[in-house]
C-alpha cells in the first residue's frame, strides 16, 4: 500500500507536469510566432517606403540578409522585381498563400517550407495597392525545435528538482496514511476478540474513525454473541441435566416396582395393582415430560405443523376449567371467571396449552381455601387472557428464571406436586411464536398473576 501511494503521486505528478509543460509551450510557441509577425509587420512598413534602387545603393538587402530576414518585391502579376537572396527567381509567386491573402485582404501570412530556401519561414506580405506591389518580408521560424532549444534546459532541471521535491513529500505523507492501518492493524492482533473489546487511538482522518467504529461495535456484537452462545451452552447443559434427571425418578419408580412384581415379593392382588397403577402413573408422568420437551424443541426451531382454526375462546376455556374441577375440589378453591364471547383464529393445542398450563399452576401452587381469578376479553386486535392466585407466590430473586424450563421454585415442595417444570416455558414459547407479550407479577405469601395477550381476534367468525 505504501509503495501504491508513492507511486500514484509521481505518476499523478509526471502528468500534471507534462500537461503543463504542454500548456506552457503552447503559450510561448502562439508568443513567439506574434511576435516575429509583429516585428516583420513593422519591417514592412519600411521596406514599402523605399524604392527597390534604395535597397541595393544603401546596401539594407544586405543588413536584412545578414539577420536572416528575407525580402520580396513582387508584381501584381506575380513576377519578382527584387529578392535579396536571389538574384532572378522566374516563377511566379501569385499562389504562395501569404500572397494570395494579402491580394485579397491587403495583408497576408503563414508559416510554410520554402522550396527555394529549403527550410520553414514565416512569412508576412503587404499589397500597396498604389504603385500594384506586393512587399514580403520573411525570416526562419523553426517552430517545435526552435522552442524546445530555449526550454530543454530549464524543463530538465525543472522536473529533476520537482520530481525530487514529489518524491519526498509523497514519501512523508504515505507514511502517515498508512502508520493508522499498521496501528489498527496491531491493535486487531493483539486483541483477545473473545473476551475484549476493540479499543483504537483517535485519529485525525473522519474515514478511519468511521472504520475503528464500525470494528469497535462489531467487537462489541462479537462479545454479546459468544456470551449468549456460552449463556446458551450452559442452559443446554443445565437443560439436559435436569431432562436426564427428570426421566430418571419415573424409569426408577417403574423398574422398582416392575422388580417386585417380577421376583413375586408381592403376593396380593391388590398391592400388585397398586404397583401397576403407580407404574403407568410413572409411565404417562414421563410420555408427558417427553412431549413437553419435543414441544418447545419444535415451538423454538418453528419445525411445529401448526393447523389454524377459528376457535371460540371461552367455550375453550369453560372446557379446560371442568377438565381441572377435580383439582379445583381437591383443594377446596374459589374460582371466578369473567369471559367474554369472540373468535380467534390460531391453534387450537396452543391456545388450550395456554389455558391449561396458567389455571393448572394456579390450583398446584395456591393455599387450600384460596381464589382463583379468571379473565378472558378481546382488547382490540388481542385476546387478553389472565390468571390471577391467592397461593405462595414466587420471590422476587426467581422471577427472571420461573420461565426457564425445569425450574421450579420450591424445590422440596415440588417433589410433592405433580409436574414436568415445563408448563410457563412451554406457555412463554407459544406467546412468542405469535409475537404476543407476557407478563408476570407476584408477591410471596400474597399470589401470583400472569397475563398474556396475543393478537389472534378475528372480527367475524365463519359459519363454518
Amino acid at each position: 500500500m505504501h509503495k501504491k501511494i508513492v507511486r500514484s503521486f509521481l505518476i499523478t505528478f509526471l502528468i500534471t507536469f507534462l500537461l503543463g509543460f504542454g500548456l506552457l509551450y503552447v503559450s510561448l510557441y502562439k508568443a513567439s510566432i506574434s511576435q516575429d509577425r509583429q516585428y516583420l509587420m513593422n519591417t514592412v512598413k519600411l521596406v514599402k517606403n523605399l524604392e527597390i534602387d534604395d535597397l541595393n545603393t544603401t546596401r539594407l538587402g544586405d543588413t536584412f540578409k545578414s539577420e536572416d530576414i528575407r525580402i520580396t518585391i513582387i508584381k501584381r502579376n506575380g513576377k519578382v522585381l527584387y529578392d535579396n537572396y536571389k538574384d532572378k527567381i522566374r516563377e511566379k509567386h501569385l499562389q504562395r498563400e501569404e500572397v494570395k491573402q494579402a491580394l485579397e485582404e491587403g495583408t497576408g501570412t503563414c508559416i510554410r517550407h520554402s522550396n527555394t530556401m529549403q527550410r520553414s519561414y514565416l512569412y508576412v506580405a503587404d499589397y500597396e495597392d498604389d504603385n500594384q506591389t506586393i512587399v514580403r518580408l520573411a525570416m526562419p521560424f523553426d517552430g517545435l525545435s526552435q522552442s524546445i532549444s530555449i526550454l530543454l534546459a530549464p524543463f530538465i532541471f525543472s522536473i529533476c528538482v520537482s520530481f525530487m521535491v514529489v518524491f519526498i513529500l509523497s514519501k512523508k505523507m504515505a507514511d502517515e496514511i498508512v502508520e493508522p492501518f499498521q496501528d489498527i492493524t496491531n491493535t486487531i492482533n493483539s486483541t483477545n476478540i473473545s473476551e475484549d473489546v476493540l479499543t483504537f487511538n483517535t485519529y485525525n482522518y473522519p474515514e478511519l474513525y468511521k472504520i475503528t467504529n464500525a470494528l469497535t461495535n462489531m467487537s462489541k456484537e462479537n462479545k454479546k454473541y459468544l456470551e449468549r452462545l456460552e449463556k446458551e451452552k450452559k442452559v443446554r447443559q443445565e437443560f439436559f441435566s435436569n431432562a436426564s434427571h427428570e426421566l430418571k425418578t419415573p424409569l426408577t419408580s417403574i423398574r422398582g416396582y416392575t422388580e417386585l412384581i417380577r421376583s413375586h415379593t408381592i403376593q396380593d392382588s391388590n398391592q400388585i395393582d397398586t404397583c401397576l397403577d403407580c407404574v403407568l402413573k410413572e409411565s404417562d408422568h414421563m410420555t408427558q415430560l417427553i412431549n413437553d420437551i419435543l414441544t418447545i424443541s419444535k415451538l423454538e426451531t418453528e419445525e411445529m405443523q401448526v393447523t389454524y382454526s377459528h376457535i371460540h375462546a371461552k367455550k375453550l376455556l369453560d372446557s379446560v376449567v371442568e377438565t381441572l374441577r377435580p383439582q379445583i375440589k381437591k383443594m377446596d378453591l374459589k374460582v371466578y371467571v369473567n369471559a367474554t364471547e369472540f373468535t380467534v383464529f390460531a391453534s387450537m393445542d396452543h391456545i388450550k396449552g395456554i389455558f391449561y398450563n396458567l389455571i393448572s399452576n394456579a390450583i398446584k401452587y395456591n393455599k387450600v381455601n384460596g381464589r382463583i381469578d379468571i379473565v378472558l376479553k378481546k382488547n382490540q386486535k388481542n385476546m387478553y387472557f389472565s390468571v390471577e392466585d391467592t397461593g405462595i407466590g414466587i420471590p422476587n430473586k426467581d422471577q427472571d428464571r420461573i420461565f426457564q424450563r425445569f425450574y421450579r421454585v420450591d424445590k422440596q415442595r415440588s417433589k410433592t406436586i405433580p409436574g414436568t417444570g415445563l408448563g410457563l416455558s412451554i406457555v412463554k414459547h407459544v406467546v412468542y411464536y405469535y409475537k404476543g407479550d407476557i407478563h408476570l407479577t407476584s408477591k410471596e405469601d400474597i399470589g401470583t398473576k400472569i397475563t398474556v395477550e396475543l393478537p389472534i381476534i378475528v372480527k367475524e367468525a365463519p359459519e363454518s
